[in-house]
Formats: C-alpha cells, structure tokens, sequence
C-alpha cells in the first residue's frame, strides 16, 4: 500500500482494541471441545495455540445413560477401544429386598459372564463397628457392597466402578470400585475395592450389576469414557 507523505508507524494491538463482540458474536461450542480443536494461549507473553487434547486429562465424556426400573439387572455396554478407561457411576440404587448385597459380572461379546472367575476384594469402613473386609480368589460375581444393604425408607447404594483396558488382549482386565451405602441394621458402609476377570484375555464390552436375590428397584447408571 502506498502513502502520501509519511508512513504511519507499526502499533501493537492491545486489548482496548478489541470488541468483546469478536467473541460473543461467534458461534458457540455447545459439546466438549475435539483432540484437534485449539485454544489460543499465552506462553510466557507469547501467543500460541494449543491443541485440546493437551489440556489436562480425565476429561470425562457421557456415553449412555441407563434408568433401571423394577429389573433383575442392569446391563451397562458400549466398552470398546475408544477410551482406555471406563467410568459406571450408580446413582442411588434401592433394592426391592432387604438384606441383600450388590453385585456385578463382566460382559464379554454381549454375553454376561457367570463363571467363577471373578475374583475381588472389599476394604470397607462401617460407622458402627469399624474396619472389615471379604474377598475371593473366583466368584460368579463381583461383590460391590462388602455387606448386605437395606431397603428401608431412604436407605440406597450409590458407587463409582472403573474399568481399565476394557479391550486389551494380553492381560487380564483391573476393574476398581468405591461405594457407600446403608447397611441393613442402619449402620453406614464406604467401601474400596477392585477385582479382575481371570479366565483369558477376551476384551470386555459392559458390566452387568444385580442384587443377590430380587430386582433392583431404581437407579440411575451412567457410563462415561475418560481421556
């Protein structure tokens, strides 16, 4: 571009020169930002771009959500390669019986696994009588609630499960869990725990979860993938 006379001099743009409108006016991201959308960062007073995949992690994405009503079980699928993590959150679960624990198999190729290959352990702190545990070298189920739960007005179970590499075929599937839950005397139980699926390296799809007789009476359980 050419100039009558002499040419302006350079100015650097500051804040003051923008109209917070160059951003509102845009459209709006309305999901969890891609790997490859990016942020503009400054760096030590250097502008930059960041790609999202770079910020942080355990981004947690909602995959499906299952509302139980009255079922023997509830099975939670959609495991795959995606993620190489997996997050089952129950949300209040009330059990039609009283007195019964809360358990959950594996699902391999849509099948739910009930053989006697689910080993685990519970470390549990109860309000009333302290430290205790239980465990298994192989069970037909996953034990999730180290004791039986009530079923009285207001009493339910609400817990966290991971499942790591769902779809790994060389090794054996780690699969953790932390709960708290009311115990059917009206005690108070937080429980820790973790198990794995010991027969072969087959990739596992979902969780089935049940109580030890009877159906579940609700609960909300939603699956998320975790970056």
């Amino acid at each position: 571009m050419s100039y009558i006379g002499q040419k302006p001099a350079d100015k650097a743009l500051v804040a003051s020169d923008l109209d917070p409108a160059v951003i509102t006016g845009q459209t709006a991201l309305a999901v969890a930002p891609a790997d490859t959308d990016e942020f503009l960062i400054s760096d030590a007073g250097v502008l930059k771009r960041l790609d999202a995949s770079l910020i942080g992690g355990g981004a947690h994405t909602l995959i499906s959500t299952t509302t139980v009503d009255n079922d023997a079980t509830a099975a939670i699928t959609g495991m795959d390669s995606t993620y190489s993590r997996y997050l089952v959150t129950v949300n209040n679960l009330v059990s039609a019986t009283d007195g019964v624990s809360v358990y959950m198999q594996v699902i391999i190729g849509g099948s739910v696994q009930t053989g006697t290959n689910h080993a685990y352990g519970n470390n549990t702190r109860n309000s009333g009588a302290g430290a205790a545990g239980n465990e298994s070298s192989g069970a037909n189920a996953f034990k999730i609630s180290k004791s039986d739960i009530g079923n009285a007005t207001g009493e339910n179970f609400s817990g966290e499960i991971i499942v790591y590499n769902p779809s790994e075929t060389a090794l054996f599937k780690n699969i953790s869990w932390k709960s708290v839950y009311t115990v059917n005397d009206g005690t108070l139980d937080s429980n820790v725990g973790g198990g794995f699926w010991k027969s072969g390296q087959a990739a596992i799809t979902g969780v089935s979860i049940k109580m030890a007789s009877g159906n579940i009476t609700s609960a909300v359980i939603k699956l998320y993938g975790i970056t």
